[in-house]
């Protein structure tokens, strides 16, 4: 599994190469169905109306809950120049954010321009990880909406950090 996104009552859950969706029963967790796509799934987040999927590349694709049809894309871009490697994602206070894949930083996105509207760097949190652990990239982003909190993390990461933006 790559992304997983609640969205009403339903947790999707998006494969990384086999174009496939899961979709369960968030109380049960017991699996509703699942429903094919073309390409990959490196991430996957809901604004509230829309999934919203990442694969990689400067696109974030826009589908409805229920077909899975495209509903809308955006591309992804800083100035001029398109972001690639966009991986998991998260919808926070009105924003898409997304880890760019391989570096330790979370990407800022306007959901209806796709323009970067700021850069978080979060290469200080390796001074956090053990000097001995196996820890590989950032890709993990979590908004508690409730309680207005961000936490992230990485793969193989032995800490999750709850986060807060200077402003």
């Amino acid at each position: 599994g790559e992304g997983i996104a609640l969205f009403k009552n339903r947790i999707y859950l998006l494969t990384w190469q086999n174009e496939t969706a899961w979709v369960y029963d968030a109380a049960s967790l017991k699996e509703i169905r699942r429903i094919q796509y073309e390409g990959e799934g490196w991430g996957l987040a809901s604004d509230g109306k829309s999934l919203l999927v990442s694969n990689g590349s400067p696109t974030i694709v826009f589908r409805d809950p229920e077909s899975f049809t495209v509903r809308r894309k955006i591309h992804v871009r800083d100035g001029d120049r398109p972001v690639s490697r966009l991986n998991e994602l998260e919808f926070v206070r009105g924003e898409i954010w997304a880890n760019i894949y391989m570096e330790d930083i979370i990407a800022r996105i306007s959901p209806q321009t796709g323009r970067i509207t700021g850069w978080i760097d979060l290469s200080a949190l390796r001074s956090y990880l053990p000097a001995n652990a196996r820890v590989d990239v950032l890709n993990g982003i979590a908004y508690d909406e409730k309680k207005n909190r961000i936490f992230v993390t990485g793969k193989y990461w032995p800490h999750l950090f709850e986060i807060q933006l200077a402003h």
